[in-house]
């Protein structure tokens, strides 16, 4: 597993999917202390408080407030992702741990990716006030939660925003669903663990930043970040979508749109000149077929075979942590699941002539196999 991946994973679309859902809550511990702060100031001198209170609502009107972060601000911050990360981390473990015992099927898994890419765009739909059905979208912790962030969020203590921090399981975003479901395909408690926690520390500087920025800037500044964030929400739920349609093999998607571009300016084509269409050399009859599969996705990306001789077809991947581990050949009912140093062959016998493609789980890395 490539901790590191899931790190940067959280660090961008991470981030960017949960800030819609849990930033507001953040900016609202932010935006409270703001205002204890102001009742605190009451307890001064007659004078010097009034002064100091009316320079301070001056400043809180005009979204000017101090450039840099005092106890008052980052403490909040720490507190919040701090018991964020330790509940999700617990989560993780719980659902590695029943991973063990229960294996996600591939259609189970496109479903999953599926009702994720579909809630990012309502999501994005929401924030761009495209229609109000779109407000529905967003999750709702259950009436006991309800209540208790209600009175915690009158409380001076900085146990408000730990608890609210911790009650961020119960309002998941796609992103950390998709690797909710990774915590329990990993079938390990301890690997589950570390991916959630790669993911949930990727999400903190940018969710930090998003609270924050949320209680301190503009208003204006404020709506056009949402809206670019809307914006990059529609592009992960497209490119969600399509790759649950590429592993379907469905004939319109983005790789098939842009392969004949893709392929006519690439090496491999210049290779398959080279080779002037020759066929894999036979041995015994079988048509033996090596891909390996990378972090980059797989090579060759294109493959020739003979219609009506059995095919052993290889795929092996080494130091690989990607989606390309999860090969999948729709036409032939081929499904290969693949350690990161490992290989596995299959042999089947293709009847039909045509171009049937290959592609990791997650429809991410594509191929295409041409029985000639």
């Amino acid at each position: 597993m490539n901790y590191w991946l899931i790190f940067l994973t959280g660090l961008t679309t991470g981030g960017l999917s949960c800030l819609a859902m849990q930033g507001g809550l953040l900016a609202s511990i932010i935006a409270n202390q703001k205002e204890e702060e102001i009742d605190d100031a009451s307890l001064s001198k007659e004078e010097l408080k009034e002064k100091k209170r009316q320079k301070y609502l001056s400043m809180l009107q005009k979204n000017t407030l101090a450039q840099s972060f005092d106890q008052l601000d980052w403490l909040p911050v720490f507190f919040f992702l701090g018991t964020k990360l330790i509940a999700h981390v617990a989560l993780g473990f719980l659902l590695g741990t029943l991973g063990a015992y229960i294996q996600l099927s591939l259609s189970i898994r496109l479903i999953f990716q599926t009702l994720a890419a579909l809630f990012m765009l309502a999501t994005a739909a929401n924030l761009l006030d495209i229609h109000p059905i779109f407000r529905y979208v967003v999750f709702q912790p259950p009436k006991f939660v309800q209540r208790l962030v209600r009175n915690s969020t009158k409380s001076k203590a900085f146990f408000t925003p730990a608890v609210l921090g911790f009650l961020t399981i119960f309002i998941p975003c796609g992103v950390t669903q998709a690797m909710e479901v990774l915590a329990i395909t990993s079938g390990n408690g301890l690997s589950g663990a570390l991916i959630m926690f790669a993911f949930v520390l990727g999400t903190s500087p940018i969710f930090a930043f998003v609270g924050i920025a949320t209680a301190k800037l503009s208003e204006a500044f404020r709506q056009r970040f949402m809206k670019l964030a809307a914006w990059l929400l529609i592009f992960m739920g497209l490119s969600g979508i399509n790759g649950v349609l590429t592993v379907l093999d469905f004939p319109i998607t983005f790789q098939n749109l842009t392969r004949p571009v893709v392929y006519y300016f690439s090496d491999e084509r210049l290779q398959d000149m080279k080779r002037n269409g020759q066929l894999p050399a036979q041995a015994t009859g079988v048509q033996r077929v090596v891909i390996q599969a990378g972090n980059n996705g797989y090579n060759p990306t294109r493959v020739r075979v003979r219609a009506g001789q059995p095919v052993e077809l290889t795929v092996q991947s080494k130091n690989s942590y990607s989606c390309a581990n999860y090969f999948f050949l729709k036409a032939f009912q081929i499904s290969l699941e693949l350690g990161p140093n490992d290989s596995k062959s299959v042999t089947f016998t293709p009847d039909k002539p045509g171009k049937y493609q290959y592609s990791c789980a997650m429809g991410m890395y594509t191929g295409i196999m041409e029985v000639l």
